[in-house]
């Protein structure tokens, strides 16, 4: 399950608002039974000729490392209409261990509703984000990315526990029940808005923000292209060690290579890496990260994975930018030991506990005796002399979360939507500070964004000496950050004004089938329950 909270320190008692335009669109259907035995399909000879798809362009290419054959007959390699192999797909080996099909996804469930009182009592914001073998969740999402699970069937089977257990059961949105709800907003929100709804520019909902790597437009379309702007080399240096896991902030580089490696992150994970990524450090912006969980996730949806990038960005949904996750404290609460960055940043398992989130603190003689050096960005051999070598840091986190927070309050004082003129016809950049974060300079960013030409190089940040700060959400900075379209409410929450419902929106995510009908929302709220439930491929540089 991909989860709306954002920070498990929240009192989300005021998001039970949220549910409440559920009524509105009925019960929820049960499911229709599979059937017990398919019919003989006859004959299956075809003798006809077939004409074959084009293959380019090739998303999956980066994936493959053979030739794809799966269409080779219109039943298949061997005639019989099964389901095409890896092999068969050109696909390369898998490196998760986690296996789809719907024999696998009805086991995990028998197995996820036997266990009542976990079913009943579910939380997800009170899962553990550093959890794993075995994770902390259900891990359900994948098979209903895929349809080896009815999420209709997930909710009736689900919902019978709850209404029959003689405990005290959590209720929605933290519940079983109430992830699947907030699943189909984003369903919602992509359908009312379109293609707009995955990118920026020309969003009506979407705050406009001069992030670093902005999108290419097509300007026939208005749409984003697959390419970005290097408005600075820095900014990509950044991007690639994000991707990568190399950043020096051991809980980031573990989660990042455990996306890349099994192609699934707890929900509070997703939240820290994307929150690193923008808002919380690089300033990049979110629709580069939105490539990426779109490259490797296993569960990934177009609409939940956007609207969640958007979420965490601070650019719609959700405007309390000031608070942001600490790759260094935000672990430490969940798992002091180090264990999860242990496993997935191996070159760090003999590190004392006290250094696990900060290994560049260690003395060199502590580092020796791991067997690993701090030293270096990332781009140079993972040895030398049979030692292993981890990045320094490739910020100074306080000091990026400064820059990035005065940004943002620039950014929400500025007040643009996607679909604003200035930003339609790039004359925004006359509303910013030349010296803002982001390729804020000059008058006019038209030409810049059609023909990604560079801008400023940023200064880079000196980690030598300095001492790493500790930034957690609590008790941090009170501020708003400015109003949201459709008011930001009293509890930071931001209001909704689609429909008549005045309900107040967080995301749920991922995952196709529809449980409830939805309808347009009104006015230019945020996206509601029922009123808006609507790459580029670079190498690392080494």
């Amino acid at each position: 399950m991909y989860v709306f909270h954002d920070y498990e320190t929240d009192d989300c008692s005021h998001l039970i608002d949220s549910i409440q335009a559920g009524p509105k669109v009925g019960e929820i259907p049960r499911p229709i039974p599979a059937p017990l035995t398919i019919p003989d399909p006859g004959e299956t000879t075809l003798d006809f000729e077939q004409n074959q798809p084009p293959q380019e362009p090739d998303i999956n290419a980066i994936q493959r490392d053979g030739q794809e054959i799966s269409y080779a007959k219109l039943a298949g390699p061997n005639g019989d209409f099964a389901v095409p192999t890896m092999e068969e797909l050109g696909l390369k080996p898998a490196t998760t261990s986690h296996r789809g099909g719907e024999t696998v996804a009805l086991k995990a469930l028998d197995e996820i509703i036997a266990n009542e009182k976990y079913t009943a009592t579910f939380e997800k914001p009170k899962t553990a984000p550093t959890a794993f073998l075995p994770q902390a969740t259900t891990l359900l999402s994948p098979h209903m990315h895929f349809g080896s699970l009815s999420c209709r069937l997930f909710y009736w089977r689900a919902q019978d526990v709850v209404t029959n257990y003689a405990g005290k059961a959590s209720q929605p949105p933290t519940s079983l029940t109430g992830q699947l709800l907030f699943r189909d907003m984003y369903f919602g929100a992509q359908a009312s808005l379109g293609y707009k709804f995955g990118q920026a520019y020309g969003n009506s909902h979407c705050r406009f923000i001069p992030w670093h790597l902005p999108s290419q437009i097509d300007p026939q379309t208005g749409l984003i292209n697959g390419s970005y702007q290097t408005d600075t080399p820095l900014a990509e240096t950044w991007f690639h060690r994000w991707k990568y896991g190399i950043t020096g902030f051991p809980w980031i580089d573990g989660l990042m290579r455990q996306l890349r490696h099994e192609g699934w992150l707890h929900h509070l994970g997703r939240h820290a890496v994307a929150c690193f990524l923008t808002r919380g450090g690089c300033y990049i912006d979110w629709e580069r990260g939105a490539e990426v969980f779109e490259e490797w996730l296993i569960d990934h949806e177009a609409a939940c994975n956007i609207g969640n990038w958007q979420w965490l960005a601070c650019a719609a949904f959700f405007s309390q930018f000031f608070r942001c996750y600490s790759p260094i404290a935000f672990p430490k609460k969940w798992d002091p030991e180090g264990k999860f960055v242990r496993h997935y940043v191996p070159e760090l398992k003999d590190f004392p506990a006290k250094y696990i989130y900060e290994p560049w603190k260690a003395p060199v003689v502590d580092q020796k005796r791991a067997g690993c050096l701090v030293r270096g960005d990332g781009s140079t051999v993972a040895e030398e002399g049979g030692v292993k070598v981890y990045p320094r840091p490739m910020f100074d986190f306080d000091e990026r979360r400064t820059v990035c927070i005065k940004a943002m309050k620039s950014a929400y004082g500025v007040g643009l939507y996607g679909d604003h003129p200035k930003v339609l016809d790039g004359t925004w950049r006359e509303l910013f500070p030349d010296d803002g974060e982001g390729p804020t300079e000059g008058k006019n960013a038209i030409e810049a964004a059609m023909s990604g030409s560079k801008t400023r190089i940023m200064k880079d940040v000196d980690t030598r000496d300095g001492d790493m700060g500790v930034d957690e959400d609590e008790g941090e900075a009170a501020e708003r950050g400015g109003e949201g379209r459709g008011g930001d409410n009293d509890n930071n929450g931001v209001e909704d004004e689609a429909g008549d419902t005045g309900i107040k929106a967080r995301p749920g995510k991922r995952n196709r089938e529809i449980l409830v009908n939805t309808g347009k929302g009104k006015e230019k709220g945020q996206v509601t329950v029922d009123g808006l439930m609507k790459g580029k491929k670079v190498k690392v540089k080494r």
